[in-house]
């Protein structure tokens, strides 16, 4: 049980190291807080520092995904530690006790930890995110689809892989979490293309 709580709040503080916040303050002395929509992200990041300034701050929310593993890893090495370690870790991106609970959307972070536990959810999002694309050209609408399906399809492929159905509960409190912090006014990629269409 202590080591079960020791990866929970040790996640957390992993999940909650601002690292786009950090990058963007270090490179141009801004706040990214209060930078376009505000979310403490790669992809706000992106639009108010840079492509050099998204990189390294990728780099940085993927990093903190493999940290938390590597935590439960070390300390349970149980399927149950490791979604343990990524909800909390993505509740860190989400909600950082460092900057005043105003953090990104963990999209990066649960890229990185889908890979290492079950990379084929991240090859079906992926398509479907490409078909829902194509039909409507909202890139609000193919996330909102992603993110509604992420449960389903992660339950799918545990049934079909046999790998641990704690990862479906990892994948509903991502979903969960994603759903409340998902809006269209603060959606960057939306915002970005329609910035670029009334630059046009």
């Amino acid at each position: 049980m202590l080591a079960y709580v020791a990866i929970a709040l040790l996640s957390y503080l992993i999940g909650a190291l601002p690292v786009a916040y950090l990058v963007v303050k270090l490179l141009t002395g801004r706040d990214l807080r209060r930078l376009g929509t505000g979310n403490v992200g790669v992809m706000n990041a992106v639009r108010h520092a840079g492509l050099p300034a998204g990189m390294l701050a990728f780099l940085g929310e993927g990093s903190k995904g493999i940290g938390a593993l590597s935590v439960a890893r070390v300390l349970a090495g149980t399927p149950e530690a490791y979604s343990l370690a990524g909800i909390m870790a993505f509740i860190g991106v989400n909600w950082p006790v460092f900057t005043g609970f105003h953090g990104g959307r963990g999209t990066t972070l649960a890229v990185f930890i889908a890979v290492i536990l079950l990379w084929q959810v991240v090859v079906v999002l992926g398509v479907l995110w490409l078909v829902m694309y194509r039909l409507r050209h909202d890139n609000f609408f193919a996330t909102r689809v992603n993110i509604i399906a992420l449960p389903f399809v992660t339950a799918m492929l545990v049934w079909a892989t046999g790998a641990s159905w704690s990862y479906v509960t990892l994948a509903l409190a991502g979903a969960l979490v994603a759903l409340l912090r998902h809006r269209r006014e603060t959606d960057d990629h939306y915002l970005a293309v329609a910035e670029h269409l009334v630059d046009r």
